[in-house]
């Protein structure tokens, strides 16, 4: 590959990066309330703020979850770019 085909790879690889990169961002938080809400269940299960707290937690984990998927769609979908334009390089 010539230095400019390295190039063009190099620049259509940063979108798919930035998209994986927020895809682990949301999977860390979301491990990260999980593992609050099961040890959470376990040690203050009787305590009324916790049952507060799990129902927020659940519809937060919601849009964590679909915010998510949409960035692992939006990884696949910059994914089949770069592959198009290397094989077209």
């Amino acid at each position: 590959m010539t230095e400019q085909e390295k190039e063009i790879a190099a620049k259509a690889s940063v979108p798919m990066t930035i998209a994986n990169g927020f895809r682990w961002f949301f999977m860390i938080i979301a491990l990260l309330v999980l593992l609050v809400m099961f040890f959470g269940n376990k040690i203050w299960e009787d305590a009324a703020w916790y049952a507060a707290f799990s129902g927020k937690a659940y519809a937060f984990l919601m849009w964590d979850i679909a915010l998510m998927l949409l960035c692992s769609i939006l990884r696949i979908i910059f994914a089949a770019r770069y592959n198009r334009i290397v094989r077209n390089l």
